[in-house]
């Protein structure tokens, strides 16, 4: 069983400037993605970058909560109850109370489908023998297979692993079309 984990994250700025994001892990590693996992900044008010032919989930990690305002209504997005939504879709984000960070999925339509579930403390048996599988660690401590991971570190499992967190983690699963 092998196992990949990253705790060093790339800052970069967001498609329309207005943010950093810090990229975790992406497939593939160079060039267009297929399905990328970051880390956004959120400080101000104001627009999400518009992504055409993606797939989004955010996942809100600090911040009391954020409202995301498009066409189709708004949307109050809570700590910890991941959200999806097409990246055509022109979103503005109205913060909470203050700055906020989110865990941001995104995958290529067409090419990857995406679940995002977050687990709570305590244990959890995941079936990782398909598809791509990536938790990252929302509060506390989540281990699995004699790994230790703490708050914003990620890994790609494999297997079967049993994946105990003190607080909560991102349970990703990515499958090709």
């Amino acid at each position: 069983m092998s196992t990949e984990v990253f705790r060093d994250h790339i800052a970069m700025p967001w498609a329309n400037g207005a943010g950093i994001t810090y990229e975790i892990v992406r497939s593939p590693e160079t060039g267009d993605f297929d399905w990328r996992i970051s880390l956004a900044d959120i400080d101000d008010d104001g627009p999400f970058s518009v992504l055409d032919g993606i797939d989004r989930w955010i996942v809100l990690l600090e911040g009391d909560h954020i409202i995301l305002a498009s066409d189709e209504g708004d949307h109050r997005v809570e700590e910890h109850v991941p959200y999806a939504f097409p990246g055509e879709l022109a979103v503005d984000c109205t913060l909470g109370s203050g700055p906020a960070r989110d865990l941001s999925i995104m995958t290529r339509r067409g090419h990857i489908d995406s679940w995002v579930e977050v687990l709570t403390e305590g244990s959890h048996d995941i079936d990782a023998s398909r598809g791509t599988h990536v938790i990252v660690c929302l509060a506390g401590e989540t281990e699995f297979d004699e790994e230790e991971l703490e708050y914003r570190d990620a890994a790609i499992l494999t297997g079967n692993p049993l994946v105990t967190t003190t607080g909560a983690c991102a349970h990703i699963q990515l499958q090709e079309v």
